[in-house]
């Protein structure tokens, strides 16, 4: 394999992809096709137009693709409506409007805010009335939601009728050139009233004019939600959506490509460990590819498994880990049977020896009590716990099995199966311990921070990345103390030792997930930019208020877009402009610290560094820009590392070799000799890495 850059791996999240370049199932080309088709149809009596499949299917990356159709000139405007941020039918009806509204007026508050003002007022009529509002199948839902809206009308508004409201609305959506798009995702999650509460609300207004609705949704389960007193859902749903696409799935070749790549991921950090390529694929066609149906499988497989891998991956067979990950992800029921079963699924039985009886009641309940894995379950026999095949077929595997199944770290002996259970819960269990912990104080900085102090550091990493668990509980009093906290944290995480070829947890990345989420609990972007600029006020370091600064930004591969573009170009000139009259307090803190400098570089296009700079900053500018490659032989799993440094960006920031041989000098005079010092005696030397 070639050298990896580690900086930018990115970490296998369950989420949606964003963009066409992620596209490795090859929907964009239909997304694209799709949503210009709505472009071509007449809104002008609004439309409603469905994104159908069952969950995992890759709905919601469909229409981040359609997006990019939209974005193309006539741009269209899209609006996100997240059923989720609220609880409840009536606060789906209250902020229905409400949301809509207010999204309008950031995406473009001079075109559509009398729109938004309009929305806003009729939002305020709906609210006392929500409770009026019939179910999906009684008759003439419109004209009915109106009747009773039209008589609250002069308690909640005395100048205008909900009548004259919504004839307003209407005349300031016809006015509009193009369209506004509505997307509610993740619709089929809703609870079943919820889910009624937004076909109702859909429909009540669907015939707003230049309102496209996109909707995503898993058919089965919505039209099982809106079916009631004998009238089926699908009438009522087809009533509703005018135009539909089945998102399909993905073909078996270009899913099992992905399943590799995944599981090279997860492999990748274990070193010195093969593969018994005899063994692995009747393995993986008979237990691990029938549990897999979906990229969001796949994506799930990889999450769930990597620790367990990480930590038992060179101690067990490698098939049998793999295989036993699966099962424990897709169906933890049979897992929970099975670890019960370890005497049955191990204990071996010489040919003149009598079967255990009892044993074989429990191998029979066993596949009575899980009648649809009965298939799975003879694989898992066959090809990981061949023992047990004594009690389905007529086989014995005696004790001089033991001897070959123990030299080959077998779950089949039973020490590995024991290993492998044993080993895993407790783990598991003392981090969510420590990350419940956490959570209970993350609205108080100090507490968080002596809590934190606590714990093991070299456990942090995995303690702070389950945090993004909690994420539907965060509230907006945890922003400010849990983000500054957790960032100026960031240089106390230790690096991982000995991180294998795709080791991708870096303290930045897993506190940047966990402050993302904060974060995004903050729906207007006003007030996010309060927030993050009160947070900047409270971070240590330069290198965290960079990375938090870009990641908040709209830098191209790791902004998130949270603020406006011009909020986020004034937070970086504002950071160059104070490094610049102010060095680092702490040098030695400074993990990013090559980075921070080369931010004052590109802005002035000078040097910002000489050979008579702080030894310490020095020292640390090196020490971040240092890498290590990471490289695998063909046929061998053992990870090679050499130490790198990025040369050109070190040069840069000095100027010139020779400005770089003084800066080392001098570190070495006032500080010592150091690892990274000799490295960079190599590269002034002459020395150049050769790619693997």
């Amino acid at each position: 394999m070639s050298d990896i850059e580690l900086p930018h791996e990115k970490p296998p999240i369950d989420a949606p992809i964003k963009s066409s370049a992620d596209d490795d199932l090859g929907r964009a080309p239909v997304a694209h096709d799709f949503a210009e088709s709505i472009r071509e149809l007449d809104a002008s009596e609004g439309l409603v137009v469905g994104v159908l499949g069952p969950w995992g299917h890759g709905k919601s990356s469909f229409i981040n693709l359609m997006r990019e159709q939209f974005e193309k000139e006539p741009k269209l405007t899209v609006v996100d409506f997240n059923p989720w941020m609220f609880s409840g039918s009536n606060q789906l009806v209250n902020f229905f409007f409400t949301e809509i509204g207010a999204e309008l007026n950031v995406k473009n508050k001079s075109k559509f805010g009398q729109t938004a003002d309009w929305l806003a007022k009729y939002a305020g009529i709906l609210k006392p009335a929500s409770q009026l509002i019939p179910v999906p199948f009684a008759g003439a839902v419109g004209e009915a939601a109106a009747a009773a809206i039209g008589g609250l009308a002069d308690t909640t508004d005395a100048d205008r009728s909900a009548k004259k409201v919504r004839e307003k609305i209407t005349e300031e959506l016809a006015a509009l050139t193009e369209p506004i798009v509505v997307v509610i995702d993740d619709i089929d999650r809703l609870t079943t009233p919820e889910i009624r509460e937004i076909f109702k609300l859909v429909r009540l207004t669907a015939s707003f004019p230049n309102i496209v609705y996109v909707l995503a949704f898993d058919r089965t389960r919505v039209e099982q939600a809106l079916t009631e007193d004998g009238v089926p859902g699908r009438a009522y749903l087809e009533k509703i959506v005018q135009l539909s696409f089945d998102v399909p799935q993905a073909p078996e070749m270009l899913l099992r490509s992905q399943v590799f790549n995944e599981l090279n991921r997860v492999l990748a950090p274990v070193a010195d460990v093969e593969l018994d390529e005899d063994r692995w694929g009747d393995a993986y066609f008979e237990i691990i590819d029938p549990l897999l149906s979906n990229m969001r499988d796949v994506t799930r497989y990889a999450i769930s498994s990597k620790a367990t891998i990480k930590s038992l991956g060179a101690e067990i067979d490698l098939v049998d880990l793999l295989a036993m990950e699966v099962v424990r992800v897709f169906r933890p029921d049979l897992m929970q049977r099975l670890a019960k079963l370890r005497t049955e699924l191990t204990k071996t039985r010489d040919y003149s020896s009598r079967k255990d009886d009892e044993a074989q009641k429990a191998i029979d309940a066993l596949l009575k009590d899980f009648p649809e894995d009965v298939p799975l379950i003879r694989a898992l026999f066959n090809r990981l716990f061949p023992v047990a095949l004594q009690y389905v077929e007529n086989s014995s595997y005696g004790s001089d099995w033991l001897g070959t199944w123990r030299t080959a770290h077998r779950m089949a002996h039973a020490d590995y199966l024991n290993l492998y259970f044993d080993r895993v819960a407790p783990d598991t269990l003392v981090a969510f311990r420590s990350t419940e912990g956490a959570f209970a104080v993350l609205d108080d900085a100090e507490a968080l921070e002596a809590y934190l102090s606590e714990l093991d550091p070299d456990q942090l990493d995995t303690i702070l990345e389950g945090l993004t668990a909690y994420e539907k509980k965060f509230t907006t009093e945890m922003i400010v103390p849990a983000s500054t906290t957790l960032l100026n944290l960031i240089d106390r995480i230790p690096e991982k030792k000995n991180a294998g070829m795709f080791d991708l947890s870096r303290p930045d990345l897993t506190v940047g997930r966990v402050v993302l989420r904060l974060l995004r609990k903050v729906e207007d972007e006003a007030d996010r930019e309060a927030l993050v600029a009160e947070i900047l006020t409270g971070i240590e370091t330069y290198s965290s208020q960079l990375d938090f600064i870009h990641s908040m930004g709209h830098r191209e591969g790791s902004g998130l877009k949270l603020v406006s573009e011009a909020f986020a170009q004034q937070l970086q000139d504002e950071f160059v402009n104070r490094l610049q009259k102010t060095q680092p307090a702490e040098p030695e803190r400074e993990w990013d610290a090559w980075r921070i400098y080369d931010a004052v570089r590109d802005l002035t296009g000078k040097a910002p560094l000489t050979g008579a700079s702080d030894p310490v900053l020095i020292r640390s500018v090196l020490r971040s820009a240092k890498s290590t490659a990471r490289s695998q032989s063909m046929g061998s799993r053992k990870v090679k590392t050499e130490d790198r440094l990025a040369w050109d960006l070190v040069v840069g920031l000095f100027g010139s070799e020779t400005v770089v041989k003084k800066a080392v000098a001098s570190v070495r005079k006032k500080l010592g000799n150091d690892d990274i010092l000799d490295l960079a005696d190599k590269y002034l030397g002459g020395w150049r890495p050769e790619r693997f």
